[in-house]
């Protein structure tokens, strides 16, 4: 329990975090979500990544996360810093109905070894403009404190 936070740790000057948008057409329920383990067997099934003109996965860096443990509660806490999608569709427009965040190994790991670590529901659509994720805290993880 708590493993997962340990990734976040990691990009320290590295490209291992990834945050990828899924279409609401098709998006399945969390209850399914929860059972994918890597990118690639999520969007085989149902799950359509974002295709808006402009669109790429966006790649953070250390800078981007910090990682704040309190010791007193057994409870850490994982921020990432806002994206923003330039310019987002326009010639092609997506109705968006979730973000993941991702960790790859490196930056030639295929989807197929790429962990989906969160998914939160983002309900937008794209119209050219700018595009903000304000990516909420991550949640938390709660290990033993004796």
């Amino acid at each position: 329990m708590g493993r997962w936070v340990e990734k976040y740790r990691l990009p320290v000057g590295g490209d291992n975090i990834l945050i990828v948008l899924l279409k609401a057409t098709g998006l399945e329920a969390d209850a399914t979500l929860n059972n994918y383990q890597f990118l690639s067997d999520l969007l085989a099934a149902s799950n359509d990544e974002a295709d808006f003109t402009n669109y790429g996965r966006k790649v953070l860096s250390a800078a981007d996360i910090t990682v704040t443990p309190n010791t007193g509660t057994g409870i850490t806490t994982v921020d990432i810093a806002d994206q923003t999608w330039t310019s987002a569709g326009g010639a092609a427009n997506n109705s968006l109905g979730a973000f993941l965040t991702c960790y790859r190994q490196t930056s030639s790991t295929p989807d197929s070894g790429v962990l989906v670590l969160t998914k939160h529901d983002y309900v937008q659509s794209t119209t050219g403009v700018n595009l903000l994720a304000a990516v909420p805290s991550i949640g938390t993880a709660r290990w033993s404190v004796s």
